[in-house]
C-alpha cells in the first residue's frame, strides 16, 4: 500500500515480532540490540517533530521515524509516520497537535508491547 494510502485509523499491528525477526535474521541477541537502539532514539525523533520549523524539517523526521519503525515491526508508528509526512506543513495547528499525541501513544504502546515480547535480561 502507497503511504499517500495510509490513514491514521487504519488497522494496524502495534509490533509485528516476525518482521522484527526476518529484519534480524533471527538472531535475538540482534534483535533486542536493534530494538534497544530504536527506544533509545524514538525520544529524539519525536522531539524534531514537535521542533520542526520548516517543512523540510518535518518531513525528514518524520521520513526518519517510517523508515526506522519499518525495521523494527512498529506498524502501527510506521502508519503514523507516513501519514505525518504527507500532512501539510505546517498546517492546522489542531490537526498537528492531535497527531502528535496519537504517536506518542502509539510510541509507548510499541515500547510495552516490544518489553513483553522482549523483556530486559
Amino acid at each position: 500500500m502507497a503511504s499517500a494510502m495510509l490513514k491514521p485509523g487504519a488497522d494496524s499491528a502495534v509490533f509485528d515480532r516476525l518482521g522484527l525477526e526476518h529484519n534480524t535474521m533471527h538472531d535475538q541477541r540482534l534483535a533486542v540490540e536493534v530494538l534497544g537502539l530504536f527506544l533509545a532514539q524514538l525520544p529524539a525523533t519525536l522531539q524534531l517533530l514537535d521542533n520542526a520549523a520548516t517543512a523540510a524539517e518535518w518531513k525528514f523526521a518524520a521520513h526518519t521515524l517510517k523508515g526506522a519503525s519499518a525495521a523494527v515491526g512498529a506498524q502501527k508508528l510506521q502508519n503514523l509516520a507516513a501519514c505525518l509526512e504527507n500532512l501539510a506543513f505546517p498546517g492546522e495547528p489542531g490537526v498537528r497537535l492531535l497527531r502528535l499525541q496519537g504517536l506518542r501513544v502509539a510510541a509507548a504502546e510499541f515500547a510495552q508491547a516490544a518489553g513483553s515480547a522482549y523483556p530486559p535480561a
